[in-house]
This record gives structure tokens, C-alpha cells and sequence, in this order.
């Protein structure tokens, strides 16, 4: 009965002989510390859709597959940090991958989101649902998520929740409503309970802009441990970064390899500096956003790039090399 193998595999909890940022585990995948007190692995395995470009797009089948592997492959290799959404639908490939990993709950730490400022009861059923697509009911009770993030401030049309192709949700058009300041408000006090319940070990938000940030800070009585936000070099905002360092909020980067302004890694400055450490490029800017301070998740389904994604910690770049590729940003702007 699958239901009875994904109950035994919780019961592991007891019996963990090592976790998730204790001394052994950071050899392989250093942490940073949050301001809640609890650690993050710098490095995620990211499960969205958008990673995969083999699958068409409305192939959920094929981006369950392909998550699935992408998280076996990942913890195989001594990857412990999974970010996932309910957005992304791969949440129960996810559970699937976890369960045969074999691995304690512990060592694993497991990243999800609830579908933006939706409001203190949804939130609550937002939690209460991703636990359950996790696997995280068994015999033991309830485990736990690592850190759930509020994954944008906004709210999506019931039709774009289903449909993205739909005229409604096409340009001219937007397929979500801006969410208001007691809208963040509620929803951040969701959070807050969800934490002091302990189901959720760590509360965070995403694509915040400083203002929202500021919105929730004003009736937060527990720190925003986490704000996951595009960084990568021609899209970095140092104003961002600089607010986050001051208020104790860990940025985090989806697209650190490049989006919506393209990628370095063919850029000969990188190429340069990836030569003298004898790594490819895209190790070099994923150890770019390490050295600024800023975790990072990566996304593909092919182990080889995985690995290369995780073997970053063997080396380090210079001052004069991070503010090479910094700079890579303001030369962008330059031609533009």
C-alpha cells in the first residue's frame, strides 16, 4: 500500500544520524544563517516547469518526470536543499523523490510557496495542502517545511491559474491583481502562526520590492527571513541587496545563470576568469551570487549540469573578478 511506504519513510524522523547545515552536511554544501535561527543550504535544486525546455508547454506529465528525476538525481549526489511552489504542479513528483531517496526528513531541506498575498485563511490552507503533496503526514504525525515563501505579491485570476494561454491573461492584458497592503499584512500574519504552530520552520516572501518589504515589516513580529528575487549578472539590484544586509532578510536568486535581460555565459569576461580556475562559466556566476551573499537556485533536469552546479565550493573568486562581473550589468545598460 503506497499510502503505508510514505508513512514509514516519516518515521525515519527519529532516527537521523545527521542533518540538514550540521558540520558534516556543510563540507559537501555550505549554509547561510537566517535571522529566525535556523540555517539554509546556498544551494537549491529548483522544480520549475520553465526548467525543463524539452517538455511542451501543458505537458504536466513531462515536468513531473523530469522533476522527479531532477530531485533523485540532486540528493543522489549530495544536493540537500529542494525549492518547489504550488505553482510549478510538481509538488507531488517532489514527495515521490523524497520517498525514494531513502533519506532521514532532516536531511533534506525542503523550500515551498503559497500562490502570493492570498490572505491569512488561505494561507493557512496553502500550508495545510503543501504538507500534504509532500508527503509530510505519516506515522509520526506532521513533519514540517523548511521555509515557505508567499511567492508574489499579488494574486492570480482564477482563469490564469488554469490557463495561461487564455486571452484574459495575455498582454495587453496581466493574469494577476496587485495585492493592497492589508493584503500582504494578513497574509504575512498567516505565516507568522504557521511558524509559531511549527509546521513551518522558516517564513519568507518572493519578488517583494522594497516598499512591499516595508509594508510587511510594519506588523511583522518575526523576522522575513528570505526574499528570492531574480539576481544574476545583468539583472542585480544592489539597492535590494543593500536593504535585505540591513534589515537581516537572506536574498535568494531564481535565475542566477540569467533571465530576462539573457545570459553571460558566452560573455569573454567570464570565459576569462572560468580559464583560470579551470570551471565552466556557469560555476563561475553561481559562485558570483555566493560571494555577494546572495543563495542561489538552479533548475535543469540533466545530472551533468547538476553537478557542475554543485561543485562550487572548491574554489574562489577574486575581489577584482565578482566586480568584473557585477559590472557586467551597467556595461548592458551602457548598449542599451
Amino acid at each position: 500500500m503506497p499510502c503505508i511506504r510514505v508513512f514509514a519513510g516519516l518515521a525515519l524522523l527519529a532516527a537521523a544520524s545527521a542533518r540538514v547545515c550540521d558540520e558534516a552536511s556543510s563540507k559537501k554544501v555550505p549554509c547561510f544563517n537566517l535571522t529566525g535561527g535556523k540555517s539554509i543550504p546556498q544551494v537549491a535544486m529548483g522544480t520549475w516547469s520553465g526548467s525543463y525546455k524539452d517538455c511542451k508547454s501543458g505537458d504536466f506529465t513531462c515536468v513531473q518526470q523530469h522533476a522527479r528525476f531532477a530531485v533523485e538525481s540532486w540528493l543522489h549526489m549530495g544536493g540537500t536543499h529542494i525549492d518547489g511552489a504550488n505553482d510549478y504542479r510538481t509538488q507531488t513528483s517532489v514527495a515521490e523523490a523524497l520517498l525514494s531517496s531513502g533519506l532521514p526528513r532532516d536531511e533534506v531541506f525542503i523550500t515551498t510557496k503559497c500562490p502570493g498575498a492570498i490572505g491569512y485563511e488561505a494561507t493557512i490552507q496553502c500550508a495545510d495542502d503543501n504538507l500534504q503533496m509532500l508527503g509530510q503526514f505519516g506515522t509520526q504525525g506532521v513533519a514540517y517545511i523548511d521555509l515557505l515563501l508567499v511567492h508574489f505579491p499579488f494574486v492570480m485570476k482564477p482563469v490564469c491559474r488554469f490557463n495561461r494561454n487564455t486571452p484574459e491573461c495575455q498582454p495587453p492584458n496581466v493574469p494577476y491583481i496587485p495585492a493592497d497592503k492589508k493584503a500582504l499584512q494578513d497574509t504575512w500574519r498567516a505565516m507568522e502562526e504557521l511558524k509559531r504552530i511549527g509546521v513551518v520552520k522558516s517564513i519568507g516572501v518572493s519578488d517583494y520590492n522594497i516598499t512591499q518589504l516595508q509594508d510587511t515589516l510594519e506588523v511583522a513580529t518575526e523576522p522575513i527571513e528570505l526574499n528570492q528575487v531574480e539576481w544574476n549578472p545583468k539583472q542585480h539590484e544592489e539597492d535590494m541587496l543593500a536593504f535585505c544586509q540591513k534589515h537581516g532578510i537572506q536574498l535568494q536568486a531564481w535565475s542566477p545563470l540569467g533571465g530576462s535581460k539573457g545570459s553571460v555565459l558566452a560573455d569573454p569576461a567570464v570565459k576569462k576568469i572560468a580559464d583560470a580556475h579551470s570551471v565552466s562559466t556557469a560555476q563561475v556566476v553561481l559562485r558570483w551570487s555566493l560571494q555577494r551573499g546572495v543563495a542561489v537556485v538552479v533548475g535543469t533536469a540533466n545530472s551533468e549540469h547538476a553537478q557542475g552546479d554543485l561543485d562550487i565550493f572548491g574554489f574562489e573568486l577574486s575581489s577584482d573578478e565578482v566586480q568584473a562581473i557585477s559590472a557586467l550589468q551597467s556595461a548592458q545598460q551602457v548598449h542599451i
